[in-house]
């Protein structure tokens, strides 16, 4: 889930990439003040932020994701280890025989070597496959559902930007301008029904 958040990440670059293009290239300032919902003026973008540490830790429908991707390393993992055990004791057993074999035996015992070795390489990287691109749907999947519920969520127009935010990426924030919750609370209810 590490991409969520690279992805997550580069969208933020991107639009404070263009606010500062914005704010060099534009004849009038452009400022960020927080607003209350009451508040009948209004001056300057209205910004909100949504934790994603929190969102992750919260977030049931992403848990669930990220139970079944765990789910699925470990059985992938699992198989994985199965087959080398696998090759390993047949390798053995074929080199407890070697000195007893024939040439052509011996040449027979190589293929069948190097072709577990093949297989077992081919099914790593058929599981690493199915894993990825199972975590590419579910992130683009959850990504979606957050656009998604942004977008009913800010359908008054109260946000002009709502960005994530990460530790270690924003110098500072004012947590008036935290939606994390409400986030939380909404994407969970819109789950809970999709479920029933």
């Amino acid at each position: 889930m590490k991409q969520l958040s690279l992805i997550i990440n580069v969208v933020l670059l991107a639009l404070v990439g263009y606010l500062y293009y914005l704010y060099f290239s534009s004849k009038r300032p452009i400022t960020f003040i927080h607003t209350n919902k009451d508040s009948s003026i209004n001056h300057g973008n209205k910004v909100a932020y949504i934790d994603i540490d929190s969102l992750q830790n919260n977030y049931e429908y992403y848990k669930k994701i990220k139970t079944e991707l765990d789910r699925k390393q470990n059985a992938g993992t699992v198989e994985i280890n199965n087959l080398q055990k696998k090759y390993q004791t047949r390798a053995m057993q074929l080199q407890q025989k070697g000195p007893t074999m024939n040439k052509q035996d011996q040449e027979s015992a190589m293929k069948e070597i190097n072709q577990m070795q093949q297989d077992l390489q081919e099914k790593k990287q058929s599981l690493d496959n199915d894993l990825f691109n199972y975590n590419s749907r579910m992130k683009e999947d959850i990504l979606t559902r957050i656009q998604n519920y942004l977008k009913e969520y800010n359908k008054d127009g109260r946000y002009d930007y709502i960005l994530s935010y990460e530790p270690g990426f924003m110098f500072y924030k004012d947590t008036a301008l935290n939606i994390t919750r409400d986030v939380i609370k909404g994407l969970n209810q819109e789950y809970t029904a999709d479920k029933k």
